[in-house]
């Protein structure tokens, strides 16, 4: 690639520097979290204590700083006593007081325009006819549960409101559930159930109904609700990520367990509310175990210098476009240097190209916005890895010593890696994947094509033949490919090859924040004891496969001819640490602070590991031609009179 594409590329660079420190500003004052405790173990504890009061100041104390206020069915009212259905004709509910049945008259006539008459007084009790049968059904809504949504207010707690999507819903019952949520005087709406209010109909009113009502948008991460991300692309501005754990999975976690967990989630994934089941399996007084359990979770998210408060929406904040543009120039010379290793381009042709895919990025960012930033971060992190190892292993081929080229080789391809995920996370410099209501697609392709091209280079013999023009370097790669197809299939190859595919597979099935199969305990442990030493756990992958092999194929490739070739096949687990790298950059609801220390911990500790394995390998070695040496010498002491 010609010299001025990499001074476009360097502006790029610069710039992207510039994003990542606003970003950090940003994301360093997004540090208030809220702990919502749920609003049905509040009644439960209620329940085993006789005093709400006392519960929600207890809760306060302990680090509360929410608690949620769920929707009421008939069935609840029925089970608490509230109501009791009469089996007459017309159907009828009674009461000792008329304010429930007021409560429920209005809430029907509001929600489906039923007019139905006013209660009456029959005896000691209070009467509600009904139109027919049907408006007995036990799952009908009646609203929120006021009540406890007053108590909470009383307390000095805030009020989350949970939402469910009524069958039927419509203008008239959408109003009357804004009307709930604005009388309980929720900041926060969640959402019941496996959907979000709205669901398949109303997605666009709904939103446009929350936006007016000012509150935050609460989504779940690691579980979804249809709807969930339409109506997060809608009310984006609004939205603030939640993390809970279910009431099935809450019996397999400890103490210190749960509140690493929801501290792991706050510190890597920007959740701002954590949404808390009590653990009410554990022994001891329900109320004290609650209070402990919150206390332990304040003092651990404080620990890691987060405020424990009502959170504050995400600033919506966009690159500006020049800046964006120059960053995505920046991505389209990196394309533009991956091209030209396989195809010759004259300097004209590449300023040719570079302008029509600036002109395309540029249209795209107009038209949308989101699938320029991914189509443009997708692009480097396929790129970027095969081109780091092509730039590193270029530096291996001067007159310097050895070590002096292998350390230039290893400098080169991390610094220039490192160089392109910030690039990567600029041009994802959106406020709508730092909230994950949009994100990067195609991670597992990311992932496995590096891989498959420094396979096709390695075959092709693509790297020995550097000096070589590109029409010779064709003509051997499709020879090797030729022989390669022509040659016989053994059984150990087939073998290899399964074992090897195996491998790709479950590597692929771990990658991502959700991956396809669980993770061991002892994996676990370890990843909180790097977690606890080094704040940010370095990936796996990087510094015990990928970094190190890098160390070992860039020192093979400054030895002998058998060597080098060792040492560009060593190529082939070293771009999975490098594409692992490219993959940190494009989560880009990890805040950046966190992403570049999680990188540079992986770097000095692969680096590190690669070079104990050499003097592992250099000591084995010397310790082998001592050996040889004493074993030549034998023979002349015998010989000796």
């Amino acid at each position: 690639m010609h010299r001025s594409l990499w001074l476009l590329w360097a502006i790029g660079l610069a710039v992207a520097i510039g994003l990542t420190g606003w970003r950090w500003q940003i994301e360093r004052q997004y540090r208030t979290v809220a702990l919502v405790v749920d609003g049905t173990e509040v009644r439960l504890l209620q329940a085993l204590t006789g005093d709400l009061d006392k519960v929600l100041a207890r809760l306060r104390g302990a680090g509360a700083t929410a608690i949620s206020v769920s929707s009421q069915t008939l069935h609840d009212w029925m089970q608490t006593g509230r109501v009791t259905v009469l089996s007459r004709q017309p159907p009828a509910l009674a009461a000792s007081s008329r304010q429930p049945l007021d409560r429920l008259r209005a809430s029907w006539q509001r929600q489906w325009q039923q007019v139905l008459p006013p209660p009456h007084r029959e005896g000691d009790r209070w009467l509600l006819p009904l139109p027919d049968e049907m408006a007995l059904q036990p799952s009908l809504p009646i609203g929120l549960d006021q009540e406890l949504a007053e108590a909470v207010r009383r307390s000095g707690l805030g009020v989350v409101a949970r939402l469910p999507n009524p069958t039927g819903l419509t203008e008239h019952s959408l109003r009357f559930w804004m009307d709930e949520v604005r009388r309980s005087g929720a900041f926060t709406v969640l959402f019941e159930g496996e959907e979000v209010l709205g669901y398949r109909t109303m997605l666009p009113q709904v939103a446009h109904a929350l936006k007016e009502l000012g509150v935050l948008v609460g989504l779940l991460e690691l579980t979804t609700q249809k709807g969930d991300r339409t109506l997060g692309r809608l009310v984006s501005e609004r939205v603030v990520r939640v993390h809970s754990i279910s009431l099935r999975e809450l019996p397999n976690f400890t103490l210190p367990e749960l509140t690493d967990r929801f501290s792991r989630a706050v510190r890597e994934r920007n959740i701002r509310l954590c949404y808390i089941r009590l653990p009410t399996h554990w022994k001891g007084e329900p109320l004290q175990t609650a209070a402990d359990y919150l206390s332990a979770l304040r003092a651990e998210l404080e620990r890691n210098g987060f405020l424990v408060g009502q959170p504050k929406p995400l600033p919506s904040v966009t690159a500006p476009f020049p800046l964006w543009a120059l960053v995505w120039l920046g991505a389209v010379a990196v394309g533009m240097a991956f091209l030209t290793l396989f195809v010759p381009l004259t300097i004209w042709q590449q300023w040719t190209l570079l302008m029509l895919l600036g002109v395309f990025g540029f249209a795209l960012r107009f038209l949308a916005p989101l699938w320029a930033a991914k189509l443009g971060a997708f692009g480097m992190a396929v790129t970027a890895p095969v081109l780091a190892l092509w730039l590193g292993y270029r530096q291996t081929m001067d007159s310097k010593s050895r070590w002096q080229r292998m350390a230039k080789g290893l400098a080169t391809c991390l610094a220039f890696l490192l160089a392109c995920g910030v690039m990567e996370a600029a041009l994802l410099f959106d406020y709508r994947f730092w909230l994950k209501v949009d994100e990067f697609v195609g991670v597992k392709l990311s992932q496995l094509l590096p891989l498959l091209l420094v396979l096709m280079l390695s075959l092709a013999q693509w790297w020995e033949t550097e000096a070589l023009s590109p029409k010779e370097r064709w003509a051997i790669a499709g020879e090797n490919f030729r022989s390669l197809s022509n040659a016989p299939v053994r059984w150990g190859q087939v073998a290899l090859l399964v074992m090897a595919g195996i491998l790709v597979a479950y590597w692929l099935m771990r990658t991502g924040n959700e991956p396809s199969v669980g993770v061991a305990s002892w994996e676990l442990k370890l990843r909180a004891l790097f977690e606890d030493l080094l704040i940010a756990r370095p990936r796996f992958k990087e510094f015990v496969l990928g970094h190190p092999a890098l160390v070992l194929a860039f020192f093979f490739l400054t030895g002998t001819h058998l060597e080098a070739k060792i040492g560009q096949w060593l190529f082939l687990p070293a771009v999975i640490g490098l594409a692992s790298v490219m993959n940190t950059f494009s989560h880009a609801h990890t805040p950046i602070a966190l992403s570049l220390l999680r990188t540079v911990h992986g770097i000095w500790l692969g680096v590190a590991i690669g070079l104990m394995l050499l003097w592992g390998m250099k000591w084995v070695s010397a310790s082998r031609d001592r050996r040889v040496l004493m074993r030549q010498r034998e023979p002349l002491h015998t010989q000796m009179p």
